[in-house]
């Protein structure tokens, strides 16, 4: 039997027309479900001990700046180590802010709550200080590359005198902390992190007690 160039051009635009909707058609009636991502958050939180002894306030104002923290932990995602030089990012596990924010927010607390100076700024803040405080992260992370698991935190904080246009360094001095890990997961990694940056605020608070209280003695 032979087609009619109007039945061959007919039976073209169907197929055209069962290509595209048959797709459609076929999905309509298929309910798609994919896996919902189950991330965890975690804050970084440097409590004070109770019985932790003020020190003797000055009537100076203290400007925390935005603590810096190096490119390879500033993201939100916890980082691990797990071989000499091999790291890793848990994309399910993260900070609930990037770590640069919480530590700084942390800082300024810290201080604060100290009673060493008039009053703790916070980087945004447009009030005026007599000393600048600035800080620099160059780890955070769990070091999983051996059985004995740890946090390891390194860091580095700058004292200024705002007072002087030349911004002398008052003081400057490095932390190193390498706390156990007691338990598994994310969550025992992050309370590891907590005590020692608990730790380093701490000897950080007498270490410029002592300096802006030998500068006010002078």
């Amino acid at each position: 039997m032979i087609r009619t160039s109007s039945e061959k051009r007919y039976g073209l635009v169907l197929v055209i027309l069962l290509t595209f909707l048959l797709p459609c058609l076929v999905g309509a009636c298929v309910k798609l479900e994919r896996p919902t991502l189950d991330r965890k958050y975690f804050t970084l939180d440097a409590v004070r001990p109770e019985i932790e002894k003020k020190s003797v306030p000055i009537d100076k104002n203290l400007i925390v700046r935005r603590v810096k923290i190096s490119p390879r932990y500033e993201d939100r995602d916890l980082v691990y180590k797990v071989g000499e030089n091999s790291f890793e990012a848990d994309y399910y596990n993260s900070f609930f802010v990037p770590p640069s924010a919480m530590i700084t927010q942390e800082l300024r607390l810290w201080m604060g709550d100290s009673g060493v100076f008039a009053n703790v700024l916070g980087p945004e803040s447009l009030g005026t200080g007599e000393y600048l405080l600035e800080g620099t992260v160059n780890s955070i992370y769990g070091d999983y590359s051996t059985p004995d698991r740890k946090a390891v935190l390194k860091m580095q904080f700058i004292l200024l005198d705002n007072g002087d246009p030349d911004l002398p360094i008052l003081c400057s001095k490095d932390f190193s902390r390498e706390i156990p890990v007691q338990g598994t997961g994310p969550d025992a990694l992050v309370q590891a992190m907590n005590k020692g940056l608990q730790s380093i605020f701490s000897e950080l608070e007498k270490s410029l007690a002592e300096v802006v209280q030998h500068k006010k003695g002078k």
